[in-house]
């Protein structure tokens, strides 16, 4: 995840572009908030590789949404029908992210292996018709720094039509799906102008926090105020384009001294904002992991081992009870929404 430099000519762009009108909601997107987990349909717990909605059943959480990661190069293996099958019969509905060029997403690389994505795409929507209802998040933080003398997206103004072309691609084999995009809540940036020309044509826009340890700009004001940024960032991705808005992954890291401390108060800050969140038009909140994976690799170093709500070893972490209380789901606004329970709830059995 990296951060581009605030501009100067993307406030005069933003206070001159005309915003469009906000609609209300389509049925899929309305109603209380929804709450999902992540990241992938099976995870190793007691040795064993188990359903992640079955493991999360017993730590007492039943999710909405959960979110499968698909990164360049996936395996039909990882999104077995039957395990489609179970999420459905569980009422939960899958949310496919599509992470095609990871961190190293420029104009140069879409052009490059346009090809190749779009055979990624289709692939990944032949699977997805089979959930039926189902959500697809296109490339997450697509609007980060490019890699050195390449062009970010930000700057391209044909990213809208290579976007247009992916959102072909995918309706052509599943046109059920509900697609969005993913931007990177890179503090203090609201420069996505460049979806002006085909957000219409997206059913909903995604947008993502995430936070750690090890982060370079951990120290700045406000970094653990999670759902209050989120608040901030969804209120001009609702006022830009007028879309549904999905919080598509927060994943705060319990990596570090007192962190696991911090990752718990990240969380309550977002229950605190999530009826503040639904006024603004976000209609779910997926937190990135159930658990622990001591294999995951990132920015973040080592801190993107620790993202889970439950450690490795299957102990619940202060968080989880946090966690609980976004499955409330509430409606409220905020001057009626529960106050926020003790800063230090104990760990679940």
């Amino acid at each position: 995840m990296a951060r581009r430099p605030a501009l100067l000519l993307l406030v005069f762009a933003l206070l001159a572009t005309p915003r469009p009108a906000v609609s209300e909601p389509p049925a899929w997107a309305a109603g209380p908030m929804r709450v999902g987990i992540g990241d992938r349909l099976t995870v190793l717990s007691g040795g064993e590789w188990v359903s992640l909605a079955a493991r999360a059943e017993r730590a007492g959480v039943r999710p909405d949404y959960l979110q499968i990661w698909l990164t360049r190069g996936w395996r039909a293996t990882w999104v077995p029908r039957e395990g489609l099958h179970d999420l459905a019969e569980r009422g939960i509905t899958p949310v496919f992210v599509h992470y095609f060029f990871g961190d190293e997403i420029s104009r140069e690389r879409i052009v490059e292996e346009r090809e190749a994505w779009h055979a990624s795409l289709r692939r990944m929507a032949r699977i997805a018709r089979t959930a039926g209802e189902a959500l697809v998040v296109l490339e997450p933080e697509f609007n980060i720094n490019p890699p050195p003398g390449e062009t970010a997206t930000v700057d391209w103004p044909g990213f809208a039509d290579e976007v247009r072309a992916a959102l072909r691609v995918i309706r052509a084999e599943a046109p059920r799906l509900k697609v969005g995009i993913c931007a990177g809540d890179f503090y203090p940036d609201l420069n996505l102008q460049v979806l002006d020309a085909v957000a219409g044509e997206l059913d909903f826009l995604a947008f993502q926090e995430m936070r750690g340890a090890t982060d370079p700009v951990v120290d700045r004001s406000g970094y653990l105020r999670v759902g209050r940024e989120a608040v901030r960032y969804a209120r001009y991705l609702r006022g830009r384009f007028g879309k549904p808005i999905l919080l598509g992954y927060v994943a705060v890291s319990s990596y570090g001294p007192d962190w696991e401390t911090r990752q718990q108060e990240a969380i309550l800050d977002l229950v605190d904002a999530q009826a503040a969140l639904l006024e603004q038009g976000v209609f779910g909140i997926v937190y990135f992991q159930l658990q622990d994976d001591p294999e995951h690799r990132g920015y973040f170093g080592p801190a993107e081992r620790e993202f889970g709500l439950i450690d490795a070893r299957g102990r619940a972490k202060p968080a989880f009870r946090a966690f609980l209380r976004l499955l409330e789901r509430p409606a409220a606004s905020p001057a009626t929404a529960n106050p926020r329970h003790s800063p230090t709830p104990p760990t679940p059995r």
